[in-house]
């Protein structure tokens, strides 16, 4: 069983919204971001955060005929954050304030192969100073990372909850929302291939790839409706625990055939596999007849 292209297919599915049923009792997905608006209002007021730069407005619809109840936005309308490493100061002041360390520091400069590996090995870290100096890309656990340049576009990341302190390393793109739900939902949309084939768009101005945060904060994105995302979240998360058990299983299989046929060739190697016949030809006279001058070596030394 390919489980990728049924993982590819359930992911499409539910972007379309056509994995999980409508609920017209739902509070439409334009409720949502009205709610988001007026608490960045709030925050802006009480000068937590800046007003975004005023952009040229557009009206434009990527998706057509979305399901009822759904709406479209720009991901930086419904993302409570959208930074990177590079939010927190110029390329020289970053070098005069973020030193790196190979052993263990204050915080860990979190980079993609990190959550790759499961933060298993070859950890970089950086002192208090650095930690405090990047305070807008600072990591908490349950935010989403995507590479922007190279070979790694493409991949996207929920970060874990860790003990030890986190900030975000260069060559990458952090999202914090507003809820768990609404940023899984945004996580299975840059996995399925809508989200997928967005990225590549974005970044394939450059040879080797590369977008920025502003690119990637104008992607346009379906929202279904908050209860629709929390069902779509619990439908695919149980699938996935499906296909992740089969792959397990598959890999499993697959160690058991290997080991079969090893054990096999091992048997028939040392002429277990099946009876000897007294009657049968010895090998070293089909040797001699095959091939009159070949040097035959047997047990007996005379």
């Amino acid at each position: 069983m390919d489980t990728q292209k049924l993982r590819q297919r359930i992911l499409d599915l539910a972007i379309r919204g056509k994995l999980v049923p409508q609920d017209p009792n739902d509070e439409p997905a334009s409720v949502l971001l009205d709610r988001i608006r007026a608490e960045k209002e709030r925050l802006i007021a009480e000068g937590k955060i800046k007003r975004p730069k005023a952009k040229k407005s557009t009206d434009k619809s990527h998706y057509q005929q979305l399901p009822v109840g759904w709406c479209e936005c720009e991901l930086g309308e419904i993302a409570k954050i959208v930074t990177d490493f590079v939010a927190s100061g110029s390329f020289a002041a970053l070098r005069e304030n973020v030193k790196y360390y190979d052993s263990p520091n204050y915080a860990v400069l979190v980079r993609t192969k990190d959550l790759s590996n499961n933060f298993s090995k070859d950890l970089v870290y950086t002192d208090i100073h650095g930690y405090t100096f990047l305070s807008n890309s600072n990591l908490f656990g349950g935010e989403l990372i995507l590479p922007n340049i190279g070979a790694s576009i493409g991949k996207v990341f929920i970060m874990p909850k860790l003990e030890h302190l986190t900030t975000l390393a260069p060559n990458s793109i952090m999202l914090r929302c507003w809820d768990e739900v609404t940023l899984k939902w945004l996580y299975y949309f840059f996995c399925s291939g809508i989200g997928q084939n967005t990225l590549k768009f974005i970044s394939s101005s450059t040879a080797q790839g590369k977008f920025n945060k502003t690119d990637f904060k104008r992607i346009r994105i379906p929202i279904p409706p908050l209860e629709e995302q929390n069902r779509v979240v619990n439908h695919v998360s149980s699938v996935e625990e499906l296909l992740q058990v089969l792959e397990s299983e598959e890999a499993n299989l697959d160690k058991h055939i290997k080991l079969a046929k090893a054990k096999i060739l091992d048997l028939a190697m040392r002429g277990k596999l099946v009876l000897q016949d007294p009657a049968d030809e010895p090998a070293a006279d089909m040797l001699r007849r095959v091939n009159p001058k070949a040097k035959i070596i047997t047990d007996n030394p005379h």
